[in-house]
């Protein structure tokens, strides 16, 4: 049983896309917080949040003061309260009321803030990926377990058809078996500098678990690029690939995969420690799952198919991408092109609603983007990272998460916190 009790009602209207007037007053909204106020969460999330009609934001959490303002004067022209802010999320669990909270820093802080939260009995809406390592994503998988949190996680492409179509052509026999599978990402990522810390800007509270870092920004801006640090992120595999092996797993039905390997490395001068090129191969009891990115501006021979995913079957090839499903049979036929459901406002608005709904319900039985397949996704991408860290493949147990035959990669699979903060995974 969760820790608190929240407030029951009917169901959402079943299928709705978008909400423009409260479905209850005021009073009854869910009250939930956010915690991180920077890019993702003003651009892609507060509007989709005060759209479903379902939330009413009591609180948010930043480091950087100047992003905090910048978020609450949002909420208060959009016609909201004006929320409680806070620099400690900890402080802002605190808040009486509160059911809900918005996990939208980067990945080396999830662990702790979804700990934390579920030690409150409040429901989550998290940020991909899950964790930074393997051990975290177990550890939050107990609290989740012993708390009964409602959790949905950010996969907007999980929540088109797109999948269900390309699973149901793959299922029909159509493609034939399928021999291999390849995700992708070709693109070039910008350089980034060392800048002065602002004043508004608590950077040792930012790194927080990790190591201490230089504070490196992009040219044109002074907020952390975390997505070229190791320390925060382990580079575009686990920030934006995860998405498009998320897809693969949920079409072909795919667990953990049973071994990994991986070549990459850094070519560029940019001042970067996760790799421009990177491949790793995923063993599924034989079925081969590649992914494969450049970032060091390769110009991939058919640029509408440089991000998606390929699936390589005994009659017919499939690309999955963001605008379109192709097939391309292999006797030389036509294309046949499907155009593709895009991620819009909409679809996180559906996905507001549906945690709505979970949290109402005090179940997670309607939720799209479960915890636990999250957690197999986010478990698969840090196995290929650690394959590229230790430059040697590794075999693993599904039921425990552990790898044989890489003794590098099964220490990496819980890292050192800086002091004074505990892993909590134990």
């Amino acid at each position: 049983m969760k820790r608190r009790d929240f407030i029951k009602t009917g169901s959402l209207a079943a299928g709705s896309m978008m909400i423009t007037t409260p479905l209850m007053a005021k009073s009854d909204r869910i009250k939930i917080a956010i915690v991180g106020t920077g890019w993702w969460a003003n651009d892609f999330l507060l509007n989709p949040i005060l759209k479903s009609g379902q939330f009413e934001i009591i609180a948010l959490c930043d480091v950087d003061s100047l992003a905090l303002n910048k978020t609450s004067e949002m909420l208060i022209a959009a016609g909201r309260q004006k929320p409680e802010l806070f620099a400690s999320y900890k402080e802002m669990y605190e808040l009486p009321g509160l059911q809900a909270v918005v996990i939208a820093t980067p990945p080396h802080w999830h662990a702790l803030q979804f700990v934390d939260a579920c030690e409150k009995g409040l429901d989550v809406f998290l940020e991909k990926p899950l964790s930074w390592d393997i051990r975290e994503g177990q550890a939050m998988l107990r609290a989740k377990q012993k708390a009964g949190t409602v959790v949905q996680v950010d996969f907007p492409r999980i929540m088109t058809d797109n999948n269900e179509q390309v699973k149901q052509y793959i299922e029909s026999g159509e493609a034939g078996r399928i021999m291999q599978v390849q995700a992708q990402i070709h693109y070039k990522e910008s350089p980034i500098f060392e800048k002065e810390i602002p004043e508004t800007f608590d950077f040792e509270s930012y790194c927080g678990p990790a190591p201490l870092q230089k504070y490196l920004c992009l040219e044109d801006k002074n907020t952390p690029r975390w997505r070229a640090q190791y320390v925060f992120s382990q580079g575009i595999m686990l920030d934006w690939g995860i998405h498009y092996l998320h897809n693969i797993r949920q079409v072909l039905g795919l667990e953990i995969p049973t071994s990994v390997s991986a070549i990459g490395g850094i070519t560029s001068d940019y001042p970067r420690d996760n790799p421009d090129y990177l491949d790793v191969n995923f063993d599924f009891d034989g079925l081969p799952v590649y992914w494969s990115h450049k970032t060091w501006g390769y110009n991939y021979p058919e640029p509408k198919h440089r991000i998606g995913a390929f699936y390589y079957g005994e009659k017919a090839n499939i690309f999955e991408g963001d605008s379109a499903w192709e097939i391309y049979p292999n006797d030389g036929a036509e294309p046949i092109i499907h155009k593709a459901t895009r991620v819009t406002e909409e679809t996180f608005t559906q996905m507001m609603l549906e945690f709505a709904e979970g949290i109402r319900s005090n179940s997670n039985a309607g939720i799209t983007n479960t915890f636990e397949e999250a957690l197999k996704t986010t478990a698969m991408v840090n196995y290929g990272d650690l394959a590229y860290r230790t430059g040697a493949g590794m075999d693993i147990n599904a039921s425990t998460f552990d790898v044989s035959n890489n003794d590098k990669a099964e220490a990496m699979l819980k890292r050192e916190y800086r002091e004074p903060y505990r892993h909590p995974y134990s």
